[in-house]
C-alpha cells in the first residue's frame, strides 16, 4: 500500500529550512527525490514508509513544542509550523 504524498504551499520548506533546519534535514532528501509540482504553488514529498511518516511527524510535534513562550502559547513560528502540519 502507497502512502499518501504530504504537500506543502510555496515557501513553507524554505520556512521550515530557515527555522527548524533537523525537520528539514529529514525532509530534503525526499524532497530531491520527488521535486514534481503538483500546482504551480505547491510542493510534494513522498512518505515512502510507515516509520519515515512517524519520524517527520514527530518532528513537526517536536518543533511545535519548541516553539511555546513561557507562558505556554505559540511563537509566530510555531502558529506558522502548526498550520504547516496541519494542511499536509
Amino acid at each position: 500500500m502507497s502512502l499518501r504524498s504530504w504537500q506543502f504551499n510555496d515557501g513553507d520548506l524554505d520556512f521550515i529550512q530557515k527555522y527548524y533546519p533537523d525537520l528539514y534535514r529529514a525532509l530534503d532528501p525526499t524532497i530531491a527525490a520527488d521535486r514534481r509540482t503538483i500546482a504551480a504553488d505547491r510542493r510534494t514529498v513522498a512518505m515512502t514508509s510507515d516509520e519515515q511518516w512517524d519520524r517527520i511527524e514527530n518532528l513537526f510535534v517536536d518543533s511545535i513544542a519548541e516553539s511555546l513562550t513561557e507562558d505556554g502559547e505559540l511563537t509566530e513560528n510555531g502558529l506558522k509550523i502548526e498550520s504547516i502540519l496541519d494542511f499536509v
